[in-house]
């Protein structure tokens, strides 16, 4: 039934669900608050921006917590394009971040396509535009989500180069390694794409010596893994690293040793704190094996999820069914996917903020997804012989695709603007995630909380004249602050204040005592509260009764 459509029929729903979402983020990137980190990420970007206009004398970029270790593509485009914008340095950030995202659906549109055709392009942008925890960061997640979308592309422009070998176009080989430049200027971790790019070629050279296992055969698949790497390889490496370090103050100043330290540090990387899994407090460098899987099982859909580990059995199968230059496209996309994945597994680095940090791998599961979606609906119609046998079976796997589409839709909607926190039936969706996973640890909730009390202050008669109003704030200040007026003054969560706002992170919320006024929820699960300090806890110390 699938197969009696045009092409123009798929890259026209592509086209329009790509549209449909981009029109969405236009009407509703202001509905987004700032993270915890995006206060100094922008502080980041004017430091980068400040760096080249003062002609790179400017290092204060080196200042700025540990940012000087990631590059500076996004935040100092965000930084540029804010001179220009009538928005507000936030909003102009969240635009430009939705932008990304939407170049990453686009990216996963055009890989999907590329490995399994025009179906699975198509099934692969719907599957992965209706997952939560990738289109809830799309807004102002300055990290992952470029990250993620150059990872996507440069996967992409990696194969289209083993679809053309050996002779790929140099408009082609530009491209690979500008895409690839600028997301090493995120994040220098991206370089294992190399490694993987290296992969296929490799097992094609290891099957002919195999099939035929003598010295010309030998020879022969050494002269094309040496051509491969001096011809394509190389020249894609040096292009790519020229363009990281032109993205990269830091990098600049030794451009071998720092991005080696960058390497080292992200391998180990020190960040402490309280991470949540399943009920149990671990420390971020103490987590168990189990950590990543089981995010990932809590907050893919459970249809996604189901067709990847379902990806898994029949990859054997899927892979039969598809060309060599296809076949090798899903081998470095999975190894891109997975190898990250196995390796935190075994050597257990510090993670936190759920799997923020391998959103990169989401857009390459629906990739996988989309393929077994596509797989099971062409066996389960060769099944049956007779025309209304394949009409019916037909019918019934789109209706569930379709039912499970929509039910994500639901769910989005009512989640908004806080996607990211999504939590599948598996879990017992939000309120049965409530205090067993991390939901809102961006802590983007404030903004809401931070309206809310500007709403119930002024229908108060607003602040007394003379009077600034305290908050005690346990989270992210900024997060609050910047949608606070002057008159609103910021204190440490436990000293003497006129109202307490704070994260349900860490059972903020019990930290002191107060009248509740605001809660800011969805689906039951409460993300910030805003306790009234005026009736009598004016006087707290804070110290006596901490939780």
């Amino acid at each position: 039934m699938l197969t009696i459509v045009s092409e123009t029929f798929y890259r026209r729903s592509a086209q329009i669900i790509l549209g449909i979402t981009a029109l969405i983020a236009l009407l509703t990137f202001r509905h987004y608050g700032i993270t915890w980190d995006e206060e100094l990420q922008s502080q980041y970007g004017l430091a980068v921006v400040d760096y080249y206009f003062s002609g790179f004398k400017d290092d204060r970029y080196r200042e700025i917590f540990n940012l000087y270790l990631y590059g500076g593509m996004f935040d100092g485009l965000a930084s540029l394009f804010d001179r220009y914008t009538p928005f507000s340095v936030y909003e102009t950030r969240h635009s430009l971040n939705a932008l990304f995202g939407l170049l990453g659906l686009w990216g996963t549109w055009r890989l999907g396509r590329l490995i399994g055709g025009s179906v699975v392009g198509l099934i692969a942008l719907i599957l992965l535009t209706l997952t939560p925890v990738y289109y809830g960061h799309m807004f102002n997640n300055p990290k992952d989500i470029p990250f993620a979308t150059g990872i996507i592309w440069t996967l992409y422009f990696m194969s289209r180069c083993l679809h053309e070998w050996p002779r790929p176009k140099i408009s082609l080989i530009v491209k690979l390694s500008l895409i690839l430049g600028l997301t090493l200027g995120v994040r220098v971790g991206g370089i294992m794409l190399i490694a993987f790019w290296l992969v296929p070629m490799g097992f094609e050279a290891l099957k002919n010596v195999c099939q035929k296992p003598d010295a010309a055969t030998l020879r022969a698949s050494i002269i094309l893994l040496w051509h491969y790497a001096i011809k394509l390889v190389l020249p894609v490496v040096v292009i790519a690293y020229v363009i990281m370090l032109i993205c990269w103050p830091w990098a600049q100043q030794h451009p071998i040793m720092n991005p080696l330290r960058a390497l080292s540090e992200f391998s180990n990387f020190p960040q402490d704190v309280e991470v949540l899994l399943d009920g149990t407090i671990y420390r971020s460098t103490q987590l168990p094996w189990f950590y990543v899987p089981l995010y990932f099982g809590i907050q893919l859909p459970e249809f996604l999820l189901g067709l990847v580990i379902a990806g898994f059995l029949l990859l054997p199968w899927i892979v039969r069914k598809l060309t060599p230059p296809q076949n090798q496209a899903l081998t470095i996309s999975l190894l891109m996917g997975f190898v990250p994945m196995i390796y935190a597994i075994i050597r257990h680095p510090a993670l936190y903020d759920a799997v923020r940090h391998f959103l990169f791998a989401i857009p390459i599961m629906c990739i996988l997804a989309a393929l077994v979606a596509h797989h099971v609906y062409v066996w389960a119609i060769a099944q049956f012989e007779r025309n209304w046998s394949k009409r019916l079976i037909a019918v019934s796997l789109l209706t569930v695709f379709f039912i499970s589409m929509l039910t994500q839709i639901v769910v989005m909607w009512q989640l908004h603007p806080y996607e990211y926190i999504y939590a599948n039936r598996f879990t017992g969706g939000i309120p049965g995630a409530y205090g067993r996973y991390e939901l809102d640890y961006w802590g983007t909730s404030f903004k809401e909380a931070a309206q809310k009390l500007q709403a119930i202050v002024n229908k108060e008669g607003g602040v007394p004249p003379g009077k600034i109003y305290k908050i005690a704030i346990c989270g992210p200040w900024s997060a609050a602050m910047i949608y606070m007026p002057p008159d609103y003054d910021p204190v440490i969560a436990n000293e003497p204040a006129d109202f307490f706002l704070s994260t349900t992170r860490w059972l903020c919320q019990d930290m002191r005592p107060g009248k509740e006024i605001i809660r800011v929820e969805r689906m039951g699960a409460p993300l910030a509260i805003v306790k009234d300090l005026r009736a009598g806890f004016e006087h707290y110390k804070g110290n006596e009764n901490l939780k």
